[in-house]
C-alpha cells in the first residue's frame, strides 16, 4: 500500500488544493456580492408601502414595486399578487415561489461547505504521502537528508494549503448560510402579512 501511495506524483495534491482554492474564491465573491450588495435586509418601509398599495388595490403599483426589489420576499409577493385572481391556492403558490427563492439563495452553498470539509482531508493526503515518500527515500539512497527534507517539505506545504483553503471556506460558509437563515425567515413573516391582506380583498 505504501508503494502505492508513494506513487502518486507530488504536484497532485497542490494541483487539486490551487482547483479547490480558485473554487472557493470564485463562490465567495458570487455569493458575497448577490448575499451581501445585491439583497439587503427588508426595510420596514418597502413593506409598509406595498402592503398599502394592496389595502388601497393598487395592484399594478404593487406589482411595478414588486419588480423594483431585490429582496425574495417581493419576489414571493409579487406571484401571490399575479395570482390572485386565479382558482389557485395562494398559499400554494407562495411556497412554490419561496422555495425557489431559496433554492437561488442557497446556490453554491453546499459546494462551499463541501470544501471546506475536503480541503484539509486533502492537505492530510498530501501529508501522508510526502511522509512516506520522505522515509522511503531515506531509506533507500545515500542522499538521505537532502531527500527526507524535500518529503518533509512537500508534508508540510500540503497541509497548509489545505487549511488556507479551508479556513475562509468554512467562515463563509456559515456566515452565508446565516444570511440566507435570515433572509428566508424575513421572507416568510412577510408572505404571511402579503396573504392576509391579498385574501382581505378576495
Amino acid at each position: 500500500m505504501s508503494v502505492i501511495i508513494a506513487s502518486i506524483p507530488s504536484w497532485i495534491i497542490p494541483v487539486l488544493l490551487v482547483t479547490t482554492s480558485i473554487i472557493t474564491l470564485t463562490i465567495i465573491l458570487e455569493r458575497g456580492w448577490l448575499l451581501m450588495h445585491k439583497i439587503n435586509i427588508i426595510e420596514i418601509e418597502d413593506e409598509m408601502q406595498l402592503l398599502e398599495f394592496i389595502r388601497k388595490k393598487k395592484f399594478e403599483d404593487a406589482e411595478s414595486f414588486c419588480r423594483l426589489q431585490n429582496h425574495p420576499a417581493f419576489k414571493v409577493a409579487l406571484g401571490i399578487i399575479n395570482a390572485r385572481d386565479g382558482h389557485i391556492d395562494l398559499k400554494h403558490v407562495s411556497e412554490e415561489v419561496g422555495l425557489k427563492q431559496m433554492t437561488l439563495l442557497e446556490k453554491y452553498l453546499p459546494t462551499l461547505g463541501s470544501i471546506s470539509t475536503v480541503a484539509p482531508l486533502l492537505g492530510l493526503l498530501g501529508t501522508v504521502t510526502g511522509m512516506i515518500r520522505a522515509f522511503r527515500a531515506y531509506a533507500q539512497t545515500a542522499s538521505r537528508s537532502t531527500q527526507l527534507v524535500g518529503g518533509l517539505d512537500e508534508a508540510l506545504i500540503s497541509t497548509a494549503m489545505g487549511l488556507m483553503v479551508a479556513i475562509p471556506a468554512l467562515i463563509f460558509y456559515n456566515y452565508f448560510s446565516g444570511r440566507v437563515n435570515t433572509y428566508i425567515n424575513e421572507t416568510n413573516l412577510f408572505t404571511e402579512m402579503v396573504l392576509k391582506e391579498i385574501q382581505k380583498k378576495k
